[in-house]
């Protein structure tokens, strides 16, 4: 019985996220680091930023590619505004980040913002962060 409640702790502590400080403190770099490139417009520094398989999905159920993401966000140059709540969790290599935000476009013309609630997956390779999925929920207003 006590294998088995040692066995069931451990197994609980391995689901667990990481507690790695400086991993935590470059993916929330990365994340700012995402969205001021997002409204600079800058498509060369975001291909460095996301990977190449990027699954980025908008609150009206579009998914576009890297080079869709790319090009959409160097056409519109959205401002993303993070609550300062930002949650970071970390397993191994993997990090996920929770937050709301406020997208600040420009929509034929006309400014709008809209209230989301954002969940985004970043992977260490080689040294650095790459997000590999963003998914957007739009808030009720």
């Amino acid at each position: 019985m006590k294998q088995a409640l040692l066995l069931l702790a451990l197994t609980g502590l391995m689901s667990a996220a990481d507690n790695r400080p400086a991993d935590e403190k470059a993916v929330r770099a990365s994340v700012a680091q995402f969205n001021e490139l997002a409204h600079k417009g800058d498509g060369a520094a975001l291909d460095k930023l996301l990977s190449a398989d990027l699954m980025y999905s908008h609150s009206n159920a579009k998914v576009e590619s890297k080079a869709e993401c790319i090009a959409a966000i160097v056409k519109s140059k959205p401002n993303f505004v993070m609550d300062p709540g930002l949650d970071v969790k970390i397993y191994g290599n993997t990090a996920v980040v929770h937050s709301k935000m406020v997208a600040n476009n420009i929509t034929n013309g006309t400014p709008t913002k809209v209230a989301l609630d954002v969940i985004q997956v970043w992977v260490k390779t080689g040294g650095s962060w790459q997000m590999v999925a963003r998914h957007t929920t739009r808030l009720p207003v």
